[in-house]
């Protein structure tokens, strides 16, 4: 059974027929011949159900026309029966099936205003035609002539339906957009939370009831006002959340108008539906400009491409780098084998004090390279891995330098599972976290702590360098040796925004904190994104274009 409504076999079909009908008395039971909302449920069958299940959707349409028909066959006359059971998504299928193969009506998953509405509207004069034409037919009992066909009957039904389609189609467009924002089960108390249900609930909402109190029959002027500015809070939602906001809350107008009627056919709620229509569909084309569905996906698309990208190139720049030390170590082992090879030559006509200048400068500059190459990538790094850099490589050697007892602790799991590039740049920002304590003032202990591990999926390290203080006196002027440190680590030294620049790259955060005692700076890694999957959220619903 399952194949066969997969293939749309006559158990789907049959279905298909009795949802659509069941779908269809249900709307028309609440509506009018100028608020007609069955023509938005045939717009959406129209746009979204498979053309195979189309005649299924006639034959749905038909079944309760012609329950109508045969109860009012003999009050308005046989022609009229005959025309009228003739289902009007018989006349648009045509249409919708020409717009679906030839217009684009949605682009990267978002609905093509102009086309739809374009669509929508064309679909609704066919069905005021075919309307018209029943009602043309009609002849009531005893031979009288049925009512007259006025440009006012014709615009009313064309009103009628494109306002029904404009109620339900935006809104539940609206719907799918979220639901396809969310993967899997979508939370519903969550979008109950949401910005956007708030702003509904407590900007939309009463500001319609309130208007529909105000409408209380006595002033047919305040009346009409009142329903005229049910289109203010649509266009509020709109310039704060795109066509979204006006598809809701345009549901909203067009249902609120319609309950201020109080008798049938009110010219005057007839004039302020058509204001609501021709507000919603200018809107709802504004929206779509402006919809944060659209630009906020592909900003953050964007954003996350610049994201991977920098950190690509770092990687890149820190490959360069240690081929660079490596080059440094032939280059200095090769001097220092020619250096000797020299001495070996000139020794037997060298003094003695002068081959102790010799190889004291031979010792130096191998020093040099050696510290050169040390600061470009370190040694302890490549021979031994990170743990031991950051506990016994030259971060110690700097606090020693300085003058500071130094300590690293390394805990949590999953640090050796973190991208090489994150390792490194964790290296880089101790470096210029130490450099930037010892450029404010000189301390006495140094403690870094490492901690690694996993929240929903992707890698995190925190690390936290503590500095104990000096003495008062020495607090208002930076370590002698910070700069000897600068050159040590080859850091930098540009200060705390350069550390949270690049710490930025990586989704992180950069915290510091100052006390009596203590100097601290904190911050947060995440892995490279080109690790793990990131993924770019919803925010159609979250937050709003002018926020």
């Amino acid at each position: 059974m399952r194949k066969r409504f997969a293939q749309g076999g006559w158990v789907a079909q049959a279905a298909t027929i009795a949802a659509y009908a069941a779908c269809y008395m249900a709307l028309r039971a609440v509506s009018v011949s100028h608020w007609n909302l069955p023509a938005g449920l045939r717009v959406l069958c129209l746009l979204f159900v498979p053309y195979r299940y189309w005649p299924a959707l006639v034959v749905g349409e038909a079944l309760p026309l012609c329950f109508e028909a045969w109860d009012y066959h003999e009050r308005f006359g046989w022609w009229w029966a005959v025309i009228g059971i003739v289902p009007p998504i018989a006349l648009n299928a045509p249409v919708f099936a020409w717009c679906r193969r030839r217009m684009k009506l949605f682009d990267a998953g978002q609905p093509n205003m102009v086309a739809l509405l374009g669509a929508i509207l064309l679909g609704a004069a066919l069905t005021a035609l075919a309307d018209t034409a029943a009602l043309a037919t009609v002849r009531l009992p005893g031979g009288e002539p049925g009512p007259a066909i006025t440009a006012r009957i014709v615009l009313g039904y064309l009103l009628g339906n494109d306002l029904g389609a404009l109620t339900l189609v935006p809104a539940a467009l609206a719907l799918r957009s979220w639901l396809a924002g969310h993967k899997g089960r979508p939370s519903w108390q969550a979008a109950a939370r949401s910005v956007f249900a708030r702003d509904l609930a407590l900007g939309v909402l009463p500001l319609l009831l309130w208007l529909m109190w105000l409408t209380t029959p006595g002033n047919d002027e305040v009346m009409q006002l009142c329903r005229m500015a049910m289109f203010l809070p649509v266009a509020w939602m709109t310039l704060r959340y795109g066509w979204q906001g006006a598809a809701v809350a345009g549901m909203l107008a067009s249902a609120a108008v319609q309950l201020t009627m109080t008798v049938v056919r009110d010219p005057a709620v007839i004039q302020a539906q058509a204001l609501i229509a021709f507000a919603i569909s200018t809107l709802l084309m504004l929206g779509s400009r402006l919809s944060p569905a659209r630009t906020d996906v592909a900003d953050a698309g964007d954003m996350l491409r610049g994201f991977q990208l920098a950190q690509q190139g770092l990687y890149q720049e820190e490959l360069r780098l240690r081929q660079t030390a490596e080059a440094l170590d032939r280059i200095g082992q090769s001097m220092r084998d020619s250096q000797k090879r020299l001495l070996d030559r000139l020794r037997p006509v060298l003094p003695a004090n002068m081959e102790h200048v010799y190889s004291r400068q031979a010792a130096i500059t191998q020093h040099e390279m050696h510290r050169l190459s040390d600061a470009l990538y370190p040694k302890t790094w490549r021979e031994r891995g990170a743990p031991a850099t950051f506990q016994d490589g030259p971060l110690a050697q700097a606090a020693a330098l300085a003058g500071a007892c130094y300590r690293c602790d390394i805990a949590g799991c999953g640090l050796d599972q973190l991208a090489p590039d994150v390792h490194m740049m964790l290296y880089r920002l101790a470096c210029e976290a130490m450099v930037y304590v010892l450029a404010r003032e000189p301390v006495r202990r140094i403690h870094l702590q490492i901690r690694g591990g996993r929240t929903r999926g992707r890698r995190w390290v925190v690390l936290r360098m503590t500095c104990h203080r000096a003495a008062p006196a020495y607090r208002h002027a930076s370590a002698p040796e910070w700069k000897q440190v600068v050159s040590l680590l080859g850091a930098s030294g540009q200060g705390i925004r350069t550390i949270q620049d690049r710490a930025h790259i990586y989704g992180g955060v950069v915290h510091q904190r100052d006390s009596d005692d203590q100097l601290s700076v904190s911050l947060l890694l995440h892995d490279a994104l080109r690790v793990g999957s990131a993924t770019v959220a919803n925010v159609a619903f979250e937050r709003p274009v002018s926020a």
